[in-house]
């Protein structure tokens, strides 16, 4: 590997010294400086060149007339791999393994991805009497700044998570060219992906995220995602700043989300800096839900000062509930220093009243959440960043959690070997109702969990990772203060599987979340007894294979298990779009290994689970077989899971909902953000109203997850292959909130072999509510004749309308008086036949029995005109059909 690496070196950096570029002009983009409460961000104009590549120094660099020649076009936000990649200088890391003909900064040393990154700039304002700030949201790992000849940081800038705001009032020139230089390090640390939980484990030693050396579900990222990482903006004020908000709720008592409601309480400090030499005096003020809450203040020279407003009493108000328990409802808030007639600064922010507690069960041993007095069964997912080389964008954000609401599950956790997500993704998370259990920076298998031959250092040396601790405290402070308003962050967690090094966790616990977030749990890490009780042994989560669909109603596993998983491969799409047809055909068969490039992108394998639907010849047929697997896993993982609600489990984490990069694991959607059939067992194994049949009881089950009581009408029928019925029942129940109702039982088919299927469908008040259709079978785990089901073309009719670059529209499903089977909708551009993405369908993996009738709302962004659009069906029991759009 060495030499490979080494040889690779040499041609890069050969090639690299004769690059001049796509540049040969400058960019001098003018920039308006902003005015109160606003702020100018800079994700353009920039350019890179590797260090060892510029002869003068940050003074001089950012002094002299900036040339342009030998530079790159940077991308800003972005690290330098993604600068590298966007100039063409590497294949694109996710397909097949390209990801090895870039050069490992293990092995080329750290000078190989240091970097300077210029903006050159001139300003077409510059208001008077106000101070102007530089704003980084993430560098990672070191940097000196340098505008136009000054250093402006007097303290080189260390760690991925921490936000740095630098006053360059007196470094401006309000005419001609202004130029900023940032020099960026990389880790000092960055380890080595030797094939460990984190390659050797060093790259833990610096405050940073971990996962870059590699995984067992992710290749190394080759810079270990060095660069200026997140956004960076400009921003003024007067003399004195407004910053650090922090907004309770109070909630009292158990709330009912449709009711009125008794009044909430809500209590804001913020936090006032004075910029200047000399005393400042004015009001601070609060405006929210239509009150105005004004405070006279007097700070002096370079004063920092919390001020604490009185409480603000909210009548009726309208709560925030997690998704599928009620409406998510947000409120705006303004803080602002008035000095003189005059704003000095001001900061603006949404919030949700909602109150969150918990206690751990004393009926299962797992952690039991409340939301507003309402106890909440918790669904969810684990979640590692949007994407593995940190090209984050609002619209991923969106996309992704709108997913796990679509899903019905109510967590996200973030993991803690990645990062804190950027603020973007909290907001989607408030909109979309979805919790989040926030890990910070550490693993068990970097932190010393556990004995590791992979690792460099040993156990004990591992727990005191990372090397500076006063670094990763201040950066816990910075980030918890830039996302501890979000109305869906429910609770902290130390690490994934291990508590941090002791000083640090005993810091955390018993000092730093009591003064910045007293009102959220704190768990020393994700398996901590707080948290869960350990039921089975070892730490206390997983496992992460597939499983027999009977385990998961039968198996008892941790009460609130924060991680469990199984499979997810992507449709044939995908498929194609990771790898090269002829490594495609080394997909997984039970005579030999995988293909080299499917374990490279971390196959998880199916075991025999897709024989039992046929001979597996292609990689058609294989993506065919993989997606009723994943749907069937799913939904039996969910509805087992909760057959054994507040009996067993308080909740559960599924391990992964999703991957950064090509991975063909663990996953509801994958890396291009295409859905696939997990997703829809998921959400199917997770509706707040659900039938369900339980595979080892052979009893039907009706699951109420949410806060309602409901009289309902439970009906099932068994059907042949053909359509007809075998037999059915239909009964009348009542469903308390919170609760599992175990119905009737299902009687075996009699004079029938083979496969056969359950239909079960819910009514109230005569209005069908949902269905949930199984395929079973007399013999055990042999699903072959479903490939002799009687073809049937379900009758399509589609309308689609566009507003702008967005798509909605309506599929129609009719089934004949045949079993139409497994049907996935699809988009694409008709011309191009390349997908349209993301798509966000209602439902998906359709099987309608016999006289069935579904509608599929689709909604969808795109730039192409209507008659560009494609939208088709590839289905189990027909041929492609593609829906004609009306």
């Amino acid at each position: 590997m060495k030499n490979k690496y080494t040889t690779l070196f040499w041609l890069i950096l050969f090639l690299w010294t004769g690059f001049t570029g796509p540049v040969h002009s400058q960019e001098h983009i003018s920039i308006r400086i902003p005015g109160n409460g606003e702020k100018t961000v800079l994700n353009t104009g920039w350019y890179a060149r590797r260090a060892n590549e510029v002869t003068s120094d940050g003074n001089q660099l950012s002094i002299s007339a900036f040339n342009s020649d030998g530079w790159m076009k940077a991308t800003v936000p972005g690290t330098v791999l993604t600068t590298m990649l966007n100039n063409n200088l590497f294949p694109a890391p996710e397909f097949s393994m390209n990801n090895e003909l870039i050069p490992d900064i293990y092995e080329t040393g750290n000078d190989f991805y240091t970097f300077w990154f210029v903006r050159p700039f001139q300003i077409e304002n510059l208001p008077a009497e106000r101070q102007v700030w530089l704003n980084f949201r993430g560098i990672n790992y070191k940097a000196d700044i340098f505008l136009n000849g000054k250093r402006i940081n007097p303290d080189t800038h260390e760690g991925m998570f921490l936000r740095k705001s630098y006053h360059i009032t007196s470094y401006l020139r309000e005419s001609g060219t202004n130029l900023l230089a940032v020099i960026v390090y990389p880790p000092d640390y960055p380890g080595n992906p030797n094939g460990g939980q984190g390659g050797d484990g060093q790259i833990a030693k610096n405050v940073t995220m971990q996962f870059t050396p590699g995984w067992d579900w992710i290749q190394p990222v080759r810079d270990r995602n060095t660069g200026i990482w997140d956004e960076v903006s400009i921003t003024t004020t007067g003399s004195v700043k407004v910053s650090h908000p922090y907004v309770v709720t109070k909630v009292p008592g158990t709330r009912i989300p449709s009711e009125n409601q008794k009044e909430a309480l809500v209590r804001v400090t913020v936090e006032l800096e004075n910029s200047s030499d000399q005393t400042q005096s004015g009001s601070v003020v609060c405006e929210t839900d239509g009150k105005y809450i004004t405070q006279t203040v007097s700070l002096s020279p370079r004063e920092h000062q919390t001020v604490t407003f009185e409480e603000i009493t909210i009548k009726n108000p309208r709560l925030w509930w997690p998704n599928g328990i009620g409406r998510q409802e947000l409120y705006d808030m303004h803080i602002s220093f008035h000095q003189d007639d005059e704003i000095s600064d001001s900061h603006s922010l949404r919030y949700g009243i909602r109150e969150i507690t918990s206690e751990k069960d004393p009926a299962t041993g797992g952690r039991k959440f409340y939301v507003n007095g309402q106890p909440i069964y918790m669904t969810g997912g684990n979640y590692i960043t949007s994407d593995w080389l940190l090209r984050l964008s609002p619209e991923r954000y969106r996309a992704e959690v709108r997913f796990h609401a679509e899903m019905n599950v109510r967590m996200i956790r973030v993991w803690g070997g990645a990062l804190l997500e950027r603020p973007e993704f909290y907001e989607a998370c408030d909109e979309y109702g979805i919790l989040v259990f926030q890990d910070l920076w550490g693993t068990g298998d970097c932190n010393g969990a556990w004995e590791d031959p992979m690792k460099k250092d040993s156990r004990e040396r591992r727990w005191e990772y990372p090397d500076n601790h006063s670094l990763f405290l201040q950066s816990v402070e910075d980030q918890v203060k830039m996302i501890r308003n979000h109305p869906s962050l429910c609770l902290w967690c130390g690490g994934n599987e291990w508590p941090l090094a002791k000083d640090i966790d005993e810091t955390l616990k018993n000092t730093l979340f009591h003064r910045l977030d007293p009102e959220r749990l704190y768990i020393s890490f994700s398996t901590d007894t707080l948290f869960t009780r350990n039921t089975i042994g070892g730490v206390g989560d997983g496992p992460y294979g597939i499983q027999e669909p009977e385990w998961f109603f039968s198996f008892r596993s941790t009460p609130f298990n924060p991680e469990a998983g199984s499979v997810g491969s992507p449709e044939v799409e995908s498929m194609r779009e990771m790898m090269t047809e002829k490594e495609l055909a080394g997909f997984p068969r039970p005579e030999r290994r995988t293909h080299t490039t499917w374990r490279y992108h971390k196959d998880l394998g199916y075991r025999d689970h897709l024989e039992r639907y046929g001979d597996v010849t292609d990689i058609e047929t294989y993506s065919k077989y993989a997606q009723i697997v994943n749907y069937d896993q799913y939904r039996s993982f969910m509805e087992g899971w909760a057959s054994h609600m507040w009996e067993w489990y308080t909740g559960i984490l599924i391990w992964k909902t999703q991957n950064p990069w090509t991975s063909l694991r663990g996953q509801m959607y994958d890396w291009f953000l295409d859905v696939n059939a997990s997703l829809y067992g998921t959400k199917k194994g997770c509706e707040p109203l659900h039938p369900q049949y339980n595979i080892v009881s052979k009893q039907v089950e009706l699951v109420n997850t949410a806060l309602g009581t409901h009289q309902i009408s439970v009906k099932a029928g068994l059907y042949k292959p053909d359509g007809s019925i075998i037999w059915e029942k239909e009964e009348a129940t009542t469903i308390h909130a919170n609760s599992v109702h175990r119905m009737f039982s299902i009687p075996p088919p009699e004079e029938h072999e083979g496969v056969y299927f359950l239909k079960l469908e819910l009514e109230e008040n005569g209005r069908p509510v949902t269905d949930n259709i199984y395929w079973l079978c007399t013999r055990p785990k042999d699903y072959r004749g479903l490939a002799d089901l009687p073809q049937a073309k379900p009758e399509v009719k589609t309308t689609l309308q566009r507003e702008g670059d967005l798509y909605t529209g309506t599929i129609s499903l009719a089934a004949d008086n045949h079993i139409s089977f497994f049907n996935r909708v699809k988009v694409f551009d008709k011309n191009s036949g390349k997908r349209i993405l993301p798509v966000h369908y209602s439902d998906n993996y359709i099987t309608l029995m016999p006289g069935d009738k579904k509608e599929i709302q689709v909604e969808f962004s795109s730039l192409l005109p209507r008659d560009r659009i494609e939208i088709v069906i590839d289905s189990w029991t027909s041929e492609r059909l593609t829906c004609p759009i009306q």
